[in-house]
């Protein structure tokens, strides 16, 4: 059952106004909607009056209203309708598709940008359902408006893969961190690096013993040494004589037999989030090739998507960096890519005061994520990122962090510039200006 409901009221106050003068050339009007789970509200601003209203947010309630808004529009002479919206995350998704099967143009607006309008324009910092879209409406004005993009096929099952590798990742971390507080209630002298604890070394003590000590202890050291050995024939002895002997501090002082229990109890449970977080490795691994896969695919259509290059940038990471990006042709100059990301410098300064130089963070998270992991194995000593990184901590006393943000921007800067070139890697290019590299060349 539809249940829209329609409200008109007069303004005069924008009435006549440059963005509408040019909407009305080419016959396009903005309406705006405020996107909710359950509910959608909007507004839409005529010559002489302005259209509001609410309907659920279904399909049929959806794709209903949208029909009498065009219809209303077009009886003032509009011929097109660009439907506006904040991004929710995934409630606002089914109206810009429907909008778009509708054939009506679709754009985002940034939820800072209204919250600031609504307070300008209505004087106050009240915030209600109607007045959301009366500023989204405000914003679209001053053609402060963000492209909705539309990936096509191959760049959108990329993507979609690429959220699927980041949840099994984001559950593998919530495992670990399980895992490590279990086992420490369960072995509180076990001391393994993670390299060994998560290789086979520790899968041989999980599945074999369950990081259970009291187990380890019961079957005797030479028993456990080659029940080890049998799983993990390349597990060093002093290891194997390390865990034992921490098996033996952790077991000792069991005298009514309640941690011996208790331990069992608590081994079931590591075992369980040791298969879950192999299965999620195995998971990634899995979803990982397929984006390898798509992006060769990519690659074989657009020949300036950059190849693997041994020391600099791996098929894996490639594939996540072109998943978050989508089509480097979108963005015409750095700076859009960089905003994109949201790695562009944020200045605070007034008269004499200077505040801190930041990154805005108001960009694609997941792509500085995976910008984040292109970094960190760049900025050793006798790497490629290794004297620009060491520089900013060690001259210029800059922290780790701050000095990371930097090679992320770099190697933004560098994918940007290695793809509108088209040409091979070159790594004097990454750290000399365009202009003086075209004066060498």
């Amino acid at each position: 059952m539809n249940s829209t409901t329609i409200s008109v009221s007069t303004t005069a106050k924008y009435r006549v106004n440059p963005e509408q003068l040019a909407s009305s050339a080419v016959r396009i009007v903005n309406v705006a909607f405020d996107v909710g789970s359950e509910s959608l509200h909007w507004a839409m601003e005529l010559p002489d009056q302005t259209l509001s209203g609410k309907c659920d947010n279904t399909s049929c309630d959806i794709r209903t209203t949208l029909r009498q808004i065009s219809a209303k529009a077009a009886k003032h002479g509009y011929g097109e309708l660009r439907v506006i919206c904040e991004s929710t995350g995934i409630y606002h998704r089914r109206l810009l598709q429907l909008a778009g099967s509708l054939g009506m143009r679709t754009c985002l607006v940034h939820g800072e940008a209204v919250a600031k309008f609504r307070t300008i324009q209505f004087a106050d910092h009240g915030k209600t359902d109607d007045r959301d879209p009366r500023a989204a409406l405000t914003v679209a004005k001053v053609g402060k408006l963000i492209r909705d993009r539309k990936l096509d096929k191959l760049y959108a099952q990329l993507r979609e893969l690429h959220r699927l590798v980041h949840r099994c990742e984001a559950r593998i971390k919530v495992a670990k961190c399980e895992l490590h507080a279990d086992l420490r209630n369960l072995f509180a002298d076990l001391r393994l690096d993670k390299s060994v604890l998560y290789g086979p070394t520790g899968q041989a003590l999980i599945e074999e013993f369950a990081g259970n000590s009291h187990r380890i202890v019961a079957a005797g050291e030479e028993v456990f040494c080659a029940a080890m050995k049998a799983r993990s024939k390349h597990t060093k002895q002093a290891t194997l004589k390390k865990i034992w002997n921490a098996a033996v501090e952790s077991a000792d002082g069991d005298n009514d037999g309640l941690a011996a229990t208790l331990a069992e109890i608590q081994a079931a449970a590591v075992q369980q989030l040791y298969a879950e977080i192999t299965a999620f490795l195995q998971q990634r691994d899995e979803l990982e090739q397929r984006m390898q896969q798509l992006y060769l695919q990519l690659q074989a259509d657009d020949a300036r998507l950059p190849s693997p290059c041994k020391g600099v940038v791996t098929l894996r990471l490639l594939s996540r960096l072109v998943a978050e990006i989508g089509p480097p042709d979108d963005f015409r100059t750095l700076s859009q890519l960089m905003r994109y990301a949201g790695l562009n410098l944020c200045e605070r300064q007034s008269g004499k005061w200077r505040g801190r130089t930041k990154i805005s963070r108001r960009g694609r998270r997941e792509l500085r994520y995976v910008l984040n992991l292109m970094a960190i194995p760049l900025v050793g000593r006798q790497k490629l990122f290794g004297d620009y990184y060491w520089k900013k901590k060690e001259t210029d006393k800059m922290p780790g962090q701050k000095a990371n943000v930097c090679v992320m921007r770099k190697i933004l800067k560098m994918f940007f510039g290695w793809y509108h070139s088209g040409k091979p890697f070159d790594r004097e290019r990454v750290f000399v200006m365009a202009s003086e590299y075209s004066k060498a060349a």
